[in-house]
């Protein structure tokens, strides 16, 4: 009983913090990614009736175009809650703590799999106080809906439940590309695994395997064959094409991989590696891998490694720490295994307090502003909102045309999309208008950031700074009075 008192204990203190986040991000705009993939998608179906299931492309000059390759079934499910809750911000902040409700239940079944009772709690701290998973979850991304879905559907493999698979896998898919792949990922493990046990190719057990996954395939394949019809392959004529090229030199392979190294082991997340790098040798070497379900975590984990290196040498691809999600949530329960099983008691206390502070620090590492930052993987962006109100509340008061302003990315664009206002405030791209708001947020050219500090070609007319984030509006020097 007191083991349980003690649980709980870790979950109350994990659910204040989901609560005190949530209530203070509810009227926080659309961020990062999200005011494409959710916002602007959303737009489409709830300002046309739910008409067309097909968007505009990006080759098409619309305002509003679609990521083609990411299924829509965020934008589908925003805008029917805007229709049935209203037009509202709060709506998709609300939307995430039914998310998280359901993948603090799910996520306590797995862990309970794996980990003595003594030790869940410290379990369900480490894994939902992460950087990212913390920050996607503050501002209503689809990939905190991914996550969800991908420990949804691994307890249910785990417990033999595959209506509650097909449920999980249908928003796996659903949600983005990369749930797509996460998720056939999950399938090929489960295919494997199954096939194992049997020690034969067995007809029915495999169709017993596959059948969770059957109505997602059918629903998915109907779409992008709609989608092909109408709009053809998806990086015709698109700005994306370029993200799905072929490197173009060595160099570029060893940037790319230099990249993806750091999104792997940056906030906080280095330290677990160290240890699940350990722990995996550990346990091969000891043959400590016994159970059916260790074997499917270490399997799929594999696969993710491998699938997302490969990326480094197939692609142009630029990675943001949200896309290793699943990878990092697998490398973290293999570590919290190996610790529960190599070292004592007073070790593993100690190895769960170092990891949770490495975790915690995550939201402080600051990068100069020549190196790119995903700041929807950290809570260090927050201030980003109150500086963003501001610096808008300044150009409105100044009366400056919105046709002379422009902005890097999060500030760009229709303020409609972003901050769900019912009025069209577009702020431009280029860099030859009169002003530029430029933010460290953004990550701009590092020849555009080393340009707007030259007095010579710009004059800084207002900053707002807070935190870890600041926004300067820039004039043109020949426009200063």
């Amino acid at each position: 009983m007191k083991l349980k008192n003690k649980t709980n204990i870790f979950l109350l203190i994990i659910s204040a913090i989901y609560l005190v986040l949530g209530i203070l991000s509810l009227n926080n705009c659309y961020f990062w990614d999200n005011i494409q993939q959710t916002s602007k998608e959303a737009h489409w179906f709830y300002m046309n009736g739910f008409k067309s299931l097909i968007m505009p492309t990006m080759d098409s000059g619309k305002e509003i175009v679609a990521t083609g390759y990411h299924p829509p079934l965020m934008g589908i499910m925003t805008a029917i809650l805007w229709q049935v809750f209203g037009y509202k911000i709060w709506v998709s902040h609300v939307f995430m703590f039914f998310w998280a409700i359901i993948l603090f239940y799910n996520l306590l079944k797995i862990i309970k799999l794996f980990v003595s009772e003594k030790n869940v709690g410290w379990a369900m701290l480490i894994i939902l106080l992460e950087p990212t998973i913390l920050t996607q979850f503050s501002i209503a991304s689809p990939d905190f809906i991914l996550f969800t879905a991908f420990v949804l559907s691994l307890r249910a493999i785990f417990e033999r439940k595959p209506v509650l698979l097909a449920v999980g896998v249908f928003f796996l898919f659903g949600i983005n590309m990369r749930g797509v792949f996460a998720g056939l990922f999950v399938m090929l493990v489960h295919i494997y695994q199954a096939f194992d046990s049997e020690k034969k190719i067995n007809f029915r057990s495999f169709y017993n395997t596959i059948l969770p996954y059957l109505p997602t395939f059918i629903i998915l394949a109907l779409y992008f064959i709609y989608y092909f019809s109408v709009n053809g392959w998806f990086f015709a004529k698109s700005t994306s094409t370029d993200h799905y090229s072929l490197p173009n030199s060595p160099f570029r392979i060893l940037k790319h991989l230099a990249e993806f190294g750091l999104r792997n082991v940056e906030n906080g997340r280095i330290f677990i590696w160290f240890i699940g790098i350990y722990i995996i040798f550990k346990s091969i070497l000891t043959k400590q891998i016994v159970s059916k379900n260790e074997k499917f975590i270490f399997q799929l984990f594999s696969l993710l490694f491998g699938l997302y290196l490969l990326f480094v040498f197939i692609s142009n691809m630029p990675f943001s720490a949200r896309y290793f999600t699943p990878l990092f949530f697998l490398l973290t329960l293999i570590s919290l295994i190996g610790i529960t099983k190599f070292f004592d008691e007073r070790k593993k206390i100690l190895f769960f307090v170092l990891i949770l502070c490495f975790e915690l620090t995550g939201n402080l590492w600051i990068y100069p502003e020549k190196i790119a930052k995903p700041w929807d993987s950290t809570l260090a962006h927050l201030s980003f909102y109150e500086l963003r109100k501001q610096c808008f509340n300044y150009i409105d008061k100044e009366n400056i045309d919105y046709k002379d302003v422009s902005a890097g990315f999060c500030l760009d664009g229709n303020r409609r999309f972003a901050e769900l206002i019912k009025e069209d405030k577009r702020v431009g791209v280029k860099t030859d208008n009169k002003y530029f708001i430029y933010s460290n947020i953004s990550n701009v050219e590092d020849s555009l950031a080393i340009d707007l500090k030259n007095p010579q070609h710009w004059n800084e007319i207002k900053k707002f700074e807070k935190g870890f984030v600041f926004i300067t509006i820039y004039k043109q020097v020949s426009e200063v009075k």
